[in-house]
């Protein structure tokens, strides 16, 4: 009897199975009672509010969304660069420092990126209170760990052979270090870099949701009155930002032999870590009587049970494995069955959609006609991360070579079948190694639904920041780094294993 086996492509779909336990729990939990303001949501996506006064609004909160969207992202572009030099294996070798400052500041950026620059905010506004700069802060800590680790693995992609032969002709360490990292540090910047700001400006929408301020404010505030026109007006003003931005960065052609272009680019370095540590400086200080709130970090006692701090934690596990099985199987699926040109065009415009709507909100929108659950916030998790992964799917997809596809046509195979062998089944090696990476942002993202959709640890976190229980706080932000790192550590191993 021939055994079966599991090839990367039957892995792409596999995960779809999860959908069934989700929807016989969405089902029993619908509820028709605000199905008409579901209506009503969708149809004002085509009847936009337009007059002055929101238009003076739209343009004031996306000048704030700019802010603090651009300043953070540049903050943690460079310093990221900076702590992705120190935590490189090259750096130690030139240098002849100890590996156990390497293993040290490795494990700090894993710790801090483990949680989500919305948990970072909303710790944030419980000490200092609602302003820009909590907005800015919350953002720049995450994502500083997070760029290092990208700007760490392409420097350690560096020949040590090429370092020997600069020092054969004795020149300085720092010399030598800089003209071998130079190349790397700014092709990931192009790479990498401008696909970050777009991410910064989703941030700092999640935030806005919550009151920090920008375009995110005001959506929620839409939603609250059930405005859904001026709604709408805000998300399409949002997402022309996040288009001119993307094209705009697509015109900059990077050159690493200009001069000018390097004299430019390491006076912005200098200038933005002189900045950044003068604001950083004055932040603290002016804001020192705020501290005094976290001695009751000490004094405060707990309440949270070891069972239903097991069951929280295990709510957030199946919820981040539902989502990321979402993310993976659904959109080869959609585009596998409905594989023709007008229906392409649908599903590129909702992927859009569903990366354009902040989380929050397509939760608050199924809440309308659903229950609160696990599977709703998992379904919601998985949609929005199914967009993602459908951009980066649609884009192999366009690039590669058709030969084996039209080949497999003329001999009369179906279509479908056709793009199942010779389309998606050459990409789906590296589809899968993305979704691992992917899945690292999910397990980080369940705080977002959690938190809304009153699940897992992120909804437990809301509940001890609002009752001041730091000790209870403390405990959930261990155990959902915990689960990142766990996470972070098994995804590396698939991840490795598909590259």
């Amino acid at each position: 009897m021939n055994k079966l086996k599991l090839n990367h492509t039957s892995l792409s779909f596999l995960p779809i199975l999860v959908c069934i336990p989700l929807g016989y729990q969405l089902i029993t939990n619908i509820h028709f009672g605000g199905f008409k303001l579901f209506q009503e949501f969708l149809i004002s996506a085509f009847n936009p509010k337009i007059d002055n006064e929101i238009i003076l609004t739209v343009i004031n909160r996306l000048n704030e969304t700019i802010l603090i969207s651009f300043f953070s992202w540049l903050v943690s572009i460079i310093f990221g660069a900076i702590f992705g030099i120190l935590s490189s294996n090259i750096f130690y070798k030139i240098f002849n420092i100890p590996s156990f400052f390497y293993s040290i500041i490795r494990f700090f950026l894993t710790i801090i990126r483990s949680i989500h620059e919305l948990v970072w905010g909303i710790i944030l506004m419980q000490i200092y209170g609602i302003n820009f700069s909590i907005g800015i802060i919350a953002i720049c800590i995450p994502y500083i760990a997070v760029n290092s680790k990208v700007f760490a693995e392409q420097l350690e992609t560096i020949d040590y052979k090429s370092f020997e032969s600069i020092n054969q002709i004795n020149a300085p360490k720092f010399s030598s270090l800089l003209t071998l990292i130079w190349n790397p540090i700014i092709n990931t910047f192009k790479n990498f870099g401008l696909y970050r700001l777009e991410c910064s400006i989703r941030s700092t929408v999640i935030l806005g949701l919550f009151g920090i301020g920008g375009i995110g404010t005001s959506i929620f505030l839409s939603f609250q009155t059930l405005n859904f026109r001026e709604l709408w007006t805000y998300l399409w003003s949002l997402a022309i930002l996040i288009i001119l931005s993307g094209l705009i960065f697509k015109k900059i052609k990077f050159n690493t032999t200009n001069k000018i272009l390097s004299i430019f680019f390491i006076a912005v370095f200098f200038i933005t870590i002189l900045f950044s540590f003068s604001y950083f400086l004055y932040f603290i200080f002016n804001n020192f009587e705020n501290f005094n709130s976290l001695s009751s970090l000490f004094k405060s006692s707990s309440d949270l049970g070891l069972f239903d701090f097991l069951k929280l934690i295990l709510e957030t596990i199946i919820l981040s494995l539902l989502s990321t099985g979402i993310a993976i199987s659904l959109p080869p699926l959609v585009i596998g069955i409905f594989n023709n040109n007008t229906s392409k065009i649908f599903i590129k415009i909702f992927a859009f959609l569903l990366r354009l709507i902040p989380t929050p909100l397509i939760l608050l929108t199924l809440l309308t006609f659903n229950n609160p659950s696990l599977s709703l916030a998992a379904l919601t998790l998985g949609l929005h991360n199914a967009g993602i992964t459908s951009k980066l799917l649609f884009t192999n997809l366009d690039s590669q070579d058709r030969r084996n596809y039209i080949a497999m046509k003329s001999l009369g195979i179906s279509k479908k079948t056709s793009w199942l062998l010779g389309l998606f089944s050459q990409q789906a090696k590296s589809y899968l190694a993305y979704c691992a990476y992917r899945s690292d942002i999910i397990i980080r993202e369940t705080a977002i639904v959690g938190v809304i959709g009153s699940v897992g640890l992120g909804w437990q976190l809301q509940e001890s920041l609002s009752s001041f229980a730091w000790q209870e706080v403390t405990i959930v932000l261990i155990a959902y780094s915990s689960i990142a790192i766990v996470g972070e550590l098994i995804n590396g191993k698939i991840k490795n294993s598909l590259t």
